[in-house]
């Protein structure tokens, strides 16, 4: 069976408004592994406007961006046995393959997360990319309870996760963001917050813990800030890169031995066993599960009908950070 549907399609590197250009196309029989979904929310992220504006080495004219969506299953491949149609599901898309810039995508079953019938689309939609990079950045930290922890650019859609599930476990946690995000983050029991424009903010933190090093870091800004947060790590600290990684230990052998952790959700896709899928698929849905039921919390939701997606696309990319952009997908 094939299916007929509308796609924004990727043209080539550039703006957003000049190369996504929406196309009617006919998609391909389902493989036995994949499952058919009927969007009704796109989300939008940060990764999706950088790889359309510098493209990516799978892509080739003609491709379908976009790695976050939820929608209802409206057909399964023959493999496909603990979903059915009808069923409401997020999901975050391999890279490599057509994405969530389409009113339907073809995403394989094992990286479905099922939806809580009382959690909102909208809501269910600006979780995966966000949510399960979080979770990811966590699990390599092996104790959170009563931890000093550090999060640089809690303020982002990820901090945001980030920071709810740390103080969730126990952890201590110590903030860098904008000035706009200080308030919520105190309110949620940050330990201490630092505006990250001041050229001091981290001997800020440091100040706000005595003095005294943390025992792990997640950078959510870049691999070179993330490098810079080694001089507040003391010995055996934990050090997650979310945006590039950390080639090099800038401490030496045998002195702090710092771990260094790197994230990279949609390289589960390529790399990812069946195992760690399973366990991937359980925390998502256990923190949808917590979103139903209030317990954590997104941030404003900014949502915008199919035909703005491009512009709205910019607009994240103008500095729309500490808001989520989604687009509902017409019938």
């Amino acid at each position: 069976m094939t299916t007929q549907t509308t796609a924004w399609c990727w043209q080539g590197p550039g703006n957003p408004t000049e190369v996504l250009h929406a196309t009617e196309l006919t998609l391909p029989p389902l493989a036995p592994d994949e499952v058919l979904i009927s969007n009704q929310v796109i989300a939008l992220n940060p990764v999706d406007w950088k790889l359309i504006r510098h493209g990516h080495p799978d892509w080739q004219p003609g491709h379908i961006p976009g790695v976050d969506a939820m929608g209802v299953v409206t057909a399964c491949g023959a493999d496909v046995h603990h979903l059915q149609p009808g069923t409401r599901v997020a999901y975050h898309t391999d890279l490599r393959r057509p994405g969530s810039f389409a009113r339907h995508t073809q995403v394989k079953a094992r990286a479905l997360l099922r939806v809580p019938d009382s959690l909102p689309d909208t809501a269910a939609a600006a979780f995966p990319c966000p949510g399960l990079t979080a979770w990811q950045a966590l699990a390599k930290l092996p104790v959170l309870n009563n931890l000093p922890l550090l999060i640089a650019g809690a303020g982002s859609n990820v901090g945001r996760f980030a920071t709810q599930l740390a103080l969730q476990a126990g952890a201590r946690v110590f903030a860098s963001a904008g000035p706009a995000q200080h308030a919520w983050l105190k309110q949620c029991g940050v330990t201490a917050v630092a505006d990250y424009h001041d050229t001091d903010w981290l001997a800020q933190l440091r100040h706000a813990h005595h003095d005294q090093p943390f025992d792990a870091a997640i950078d959510l800004v870049s691999s070179a800030q993330a490098s810079q947060l080694v001089e507040a790590l003391g010995f055996y600290a934990h050090l997650v890169a979310v945006l590039g990684r950390v080639e090099h230990n800038p401490r030496p052998a045998f002195t702090h031995c710092i771990s260094l952790h790197e994230i990279a959700l949609g390289a589960q896709h390529a790399f990812g066993s069946d195992r760690q899928w399973q366990q991937l698929v359980a925390a998502g849905e256990q923190l949808l599960q917590q979103m139903a039921q209030g317990q954590l919390t997104l941030p404003r939701l900014i949502l915008s009908d199919w035909h703005r997606l491009p512009e709205q696309l910019s607009a994240l990319e103008a500095g729309g950070q500490s808001a989520k952009y989604l687009i509902q997908v017409q019938a």
